[in-house]
Order: structure tokens, then C-alpha cells, then sequence
């Protein structure tokens, strides 16, 4: 989870790079997201950098027969705005929200 002040979040995601480059965009829905597919920066609507996110990509995780992708992603909020930085969290903890039961 992101906690708001942080400024650096370091965590692994069951996700390939793949999969990580399909979901960001839309995660992030009208900033800009440039870069990849090592390093990113998210941007707001007026061009501020809000966060730059770099991947790296781990030995898969098995589970029996199944195989897990494990992805580094290491987060650094740039933005000084705990209200922005709070937004970035949001939508990044929503879009890469993976239901279950």
C-alpha cells in the first residue's frame, strides 16, 4: 500500500513488464505516462512530474504447476503535494487492484 509522506515505495507486484506497461496508462487515466519500459514518469495534465517509477523484473514465483511473474516497482513521488501524491496513490492502488475472493 502507498501511504501518504512517503516519498519512496518499493514493492513486488505479481505482474510481467508486460502486463505492467498495459495497465499504467489507464491507472493513471488523464496524466501523461512517458517512458518505459525500465523507467517511468507520470505527469499531470500542466507537464509536473508527479512520480517516476522504475521496474525490474524478478525470477518467477512457483506455485506447484503455476508460474508468477514477479516485478519490482520502485516509486518515487516528486511531487510536494500531499493532495497530489495522495491522487497518484489512489489511481495507482486501484488500476493494479486485482479482484478475488
Amino acid at each position: 500500500m502507498i501511504r501518504d509522506g512517503d516519498a519512496r515505495i518499493a514493492r513486488e507486484m505479481g505482474y510481467s513488464l508486460t502486463e505492467f506497461a498495459q495497465v499504467l496508462p489507464s491507472a493513471m487515466r488523464d496524466w501523461t505516462v512517458s517512458g518505459g519500459p525500465d523507467i517511468w514518469r507520470v505527469s499531470d495534465r500542466a507537464g509536473e512530474s508527479i512520480a517516476v517509477i522504475t521496474t525490474l523484473p524478478q525470477a518467477a514465483r512457483a506455485l506447484g504447476a503455476l508460474r508468477i511473474p514477479v516485478l519490482r516497482v520502485e516509486i518515487e513521488l516528486l511531487s510536494a503535494s500531499p493532495t497530489v501524491a495522495g491522487e497518484f496513490a489512489r489511481r495507482f492502488e486501484r488500476g493494479f487492484h486485482r479482484g478475488g475472493g
